[in-house]
């Protein structure tokens, strides 16, 4: 299980308590506040214990500050997460999430014993990290967007069954920050030092910031060429959500293609 204790965690959150799992799923979820359907999407994996990875200023951490910097979520994984990797884990990430997993799954592989423990890094509404050429247009402005240009930005992004929320202004107020310190983080490049596990991505074809070039060049991040694929989904730059489940029996599909390929 991600916790050897029955106390709540503030770095993630267990979505429902499997100690007899055989495997981790960690999410990282995007900008913002994490969506609240991630809680059951274990429902259908009874081998996986997923949890949910809690930002700084964000949830039941809303009155921490947000962190800007990739060294900084480096750093507070390191102590916070690491040591409740426990059994083979697959990272997802979507969006600013894709960059801190991938990037803490290199620094685990570079500086830990427990780089083999990582079977998978499910890359989701992002490009490849490691050119400039990749970083988003959102994540170049948002800093420097007003709150009307922002917002307008974050509606054209959004689920069109959850956009309205985008109207009521307490909401906006509290995620403006949020998303001006996750843009600090989407505007990094990584090293294009490849790794030796898999990657697979997955995208939005409605997605505004949509690069197929950008999604393919994901392979060059990675050793194992043969287990790489891109997916697209009928939806927006949070298509996991509109598309919740062809997503979910793609995920299905793909966590034992790789498993079935890996030694566990």
């Amino acid at each position: 299980m991600a916790s050897n204790s029955t106390k709540p965690h503030p770095w993630f959150e267990i979505c429902h308590s499997r100690p007899s799992a055989k495997y981790q799923v960690f999410i990282f979820p995007g900008a913002g506040v994490p969506g609240f359907y991630y809680n059951n999407w274990d429902k259908d994996f009874p081998e996986y214990e997923f949890s949910l990875v809690i930002y700084p200023g964000r949830a039941k951490r809303l009155g921490e500050k947000c962190l800007t910097t990739i060294e900084e979520y480096l750093t507070q994984l390191d102590q916070e997460l690491l040591p409740y990797m426990t059994k083979p884990c697959i990272f997802i990430g979507h969006s600013i999430g894709t960059i801190i997993s991938f990037a803490f799954a290199r620094h685990i592989i570079e500086t830990t014993n427990k780089g083999d423990l990582i079977k998978l890094i499910l890359a989701m509404g992002r490009g490849a990290p490691h050119t400039a050429d990749t970083v988003l247009e959102g994540d170049q402005s948002y800093v420097e967007q007003t709150d009307e240009e922002l917002v307008q930005h974050l509606k054209q992004s959004a689920d069109p069954n959850t956009v309205e929320i985008y109207d009521y202004q307490p909401f906006v107020d509290m995620v403006l920050p949020m998303y001006r310190a996750d843009a600090k983080i989407g505007n990094v490049s990584v090293s294009s030092t490849p790794i030796n596990t898999p990657i697979i991505v997955y995208e939005g074809e409605k997605d505004e910031g949509l690069n197929i070039e950008s999604l393919n060049r994901w392979l060059e991040l990675t050793t194992n060429k043969d287990l790489f694929r891109v997916r697209l989904f009928p939806g927006h730059h949070n298509f996991q959500s509109e598309c919740q489940n062809q997503v979910l029996q793609c995920m299905k599909e793909d966590f034992n293609n790789v498993l079935n390929n890996s030694k566990v």
